[in-house]
C-alpha cells in the first residue's frame, strides 16, 4: 500500500519530467554540440550540465513520520585534462551541486567539490601520482560512517594523495602510498565526530598475464585516526593494520577493478571511553572487491563485496565491522537505450557495545531499476527508480533507525 500511494503521489510529476524529455527528443538528429570537442592542443576543456527531478517519499529516512517532497538539482561540472605519455597526465575540475526542495525547503544544500590530480612516469620506470579532492556539504545523506544519514549535516572533507612506485622489467612493481583524510563539521553538537586519518600503504605488484592487464598484489596498510575535537584521554583514537593480497586488473580488457582479501586489527590508543567503559581491540576478515566485467559488447556487470573496520558513530559502541555486496547490470537494449539494475545488501555489526545494550546491527536493502536514453551524441537523459530498507537487530533502535524510502529519478546529462 505505502508504495502504491508513492506511485500515485509521482505520478504528475514524473509525467511533467517525461514531457520535457520527449520535446528534447525531438531535436534535429545532428549533433550540435559534441563531446571532447573544447581543446587546445593537448588540453581538453569539458563542461558538463546535469539536471534531476526527484519524488522522494521519505526525505528525513523516518521510521514514524514519512515526509515526501521533490526535489530539484542541478549539477554544473568543468573538467580540464592534459593527457601526454602514458603515465604522464593532468586534471583538474570543480563540481558544484545545488539542490532545492520543493515543500522543506530548510534542507536545501549546495556541495562543493573541486580537485586535482596529475601524474608523472619516467622512461627509467620511475612514476609518481599526486591528488586531492575537497568536499564542502550540508546534504542530508552522511558521512562515510553514516553519521548525519537523514538529517542536514554542515561538514567538509579533504583528502591528499601521494603515490611514488618503481616498475621493474614491464613486470614487477611496487607502489608507496601515503593518504591525509580529515573531516571537520560544521555545528558544535557534531564536532564530536571530527576526525584525521594518515593513512600508509606499501604493495607489491606482479603482472601474469601477456596483456599485462592482471597483477598478483600483495598489500600493507597502516591508518592512524585521530578524533580531534574528543577528550584526548578518551577519545576513540585508533590504528587499523591491513594485510590484503588479491588481483588487479586494468581497463583495456574484460575485468577492470580489483579483488583483494586479507586481514585486519583494530587497536585503541586509550583503556576507557568518555563513559568509562572498556575500549576492546577487535580484529576480522577483510575484503576489498569491486570489479566490472564486460560480459559482451552490449552488456557489462559490476559486483562489489566490501569488508572493513569502521569507528562507530554512535555513543554506545566504539566500533562496527561494515559488509556490502552488491551487484549492477548494464545492457544495451536498442541503438540508443539502455537498460540498468542493481541490488546490494550492507551489513553494520557494532563491537563491544556498552553495558546494557542489546546486540547491535543494521541491514539496508538496496535495489533500483532505470532506462538511460541518448538523445544525441552530446545529450542523454534517464528514469531510475530506487527503493532502500532499513532494519534493526533490537526494538531499541526500531523508531530511531529502521526506514523505508522510495525515490523516482528523472535526469538531463549535457556533455560538451
Amino acid at each position: 500500500m505505502r508504495i502504491m500511494k508513492t506511485l500515485k503521489r509521482s505520478f504528475k510529476t514524473i509525467c511533467l519530467c517525461f514531457g520535457f524529455i520527449f520535446g528534447m527528443a525531438l531535436l534535429p538528429t545532428q549533433p550540435i554540440f559534441a563531446q571532447g570537442n573544447i581543446h587546445y592542443g593537448r588540453l581538453n576543456i569539458k563542461p558538463q550540465f546535469i539536471t534531476k527531478l526527484e519524488h522522494n517519499n521519505n526525505i528525513f529516512l523516518d521510521a514514524i513520520d514519512e515526509i515526501e517532497d521533490t526535489i530539484f538539482t542541478m549539477q554544473p561540472k568543468i573538467a580540464l585534462d592534459y593527457l601526454d605519455r602514458p603515465g604522464n597526465y593532468f586534471r583538474a575540475g570543480y563540481d558544484l551541486e545545488i539542490a532545492s526542495y520543493f515543500k522543506k525547503n530548510d534542507n536545501n544544500y549546495q556541495k562543493h567539490q573541486p580537485y586535482l590530480t596529475f601524474g608523472v612516469k619516467a622512461p627509467a620506470g620511475f612514476f609518481g601520482r599526486f591528488s586531492e579532492r575537497f568536499l564542502k556539504t550540508a546534504d542530508p545523506y552522511g558521512a562515510d560512517n553514516m553519521y548525519g544519514e537523514g538529517e542536514r549535516t554542515s561538514r567538509s572533507e579533504n583528502v591528499l594523495d601521494f603515490t611514488f612506485g618503481y616498475q621493474m622489467m614491464d613486470r614487477y612493481s611496487v607502489e608507496a602510498m601515503f593518504q591525509n583524510f580529515a573531516l571537520r563539521y560544521r555545528d558544535f553538537m557534531d564536532q564530536w565526530q571530527d576526525r584525521t586519518e594518515n593513512i600508509f600503504q606499501l604493495g607489491v605488484y606482479m603482472r601474469v598475464t601477456p596483456s599485462g592487464k592482471t597483477s598478483m598484489l600483495a598489500e600493507y596498510r597502516f591508518t592512524d585516526a585521530t578524533y580531534d575535537r574528543q577528550n584526548a584521554a578518551t577519545a576513540q583514537d585508533h590504528q587499523l593494520h591491513d594485510f590484503l593480497v588479491g588481483f588487479r586488473f586494468e581497463p583495456g580488457g574484460k575485468l577492470n577493478g580489483a579483488v583483494k582479501l586479507g586481514y585486519g586489527s583494530k587497536s585503541f590508543d586509550n583503556g576507557l571511553d568518555s563513559f568509562n567503559n572498556s575500549f576492546e581491540d577487535n580484529n576480522t576478515w577483510l575484503i576489498e572487491t569491486n570489479v566490472n566485467f564486460q560480459f559482451s559488447e552490449i552488456t557489462n556487470m559490476g559486483f562489489r563485496f566490501i569488508r572493513s573496520i569502521e569507528g562507530s558513530p554512535d555513543n554506545d559502541a566504539a566500533s562496527y565491522v561494515d559488509t556490502t555486496i552488491g551487484f549492477d547490470i548494464r545492457h544495451q537494449v536498442k541503438h540508443k537505450t539502455f537498460f540498468k539494475s542493481g541490488l546490494a545488501w550492507t551489513n553494520s555489526d557494532y563491537r563491544d557495545e556498552r553495558p546494557n545494550i542489546p546486540n547491535k546491527y543494521f541491514n539496508l536493502y538496496s535495489i533500483y531499476l532505470g532506462i538511460d536514453y541518448n538523445i544525441q551524441e552530446w545529450l542523454r537523459t534517464g528514469f531510475k527508480y530506487s527503493y532502500d530498507t532499513k532494519t534493526a537487530s533490537h526494538s531499541m533502535w526500531y523508531d530511531a533507525v529502521e526506514y523505508s524510502n522510495n525515490k523516482f529519478i528523472v535526469d538531463i546529462n549535457a556533455m560538451f
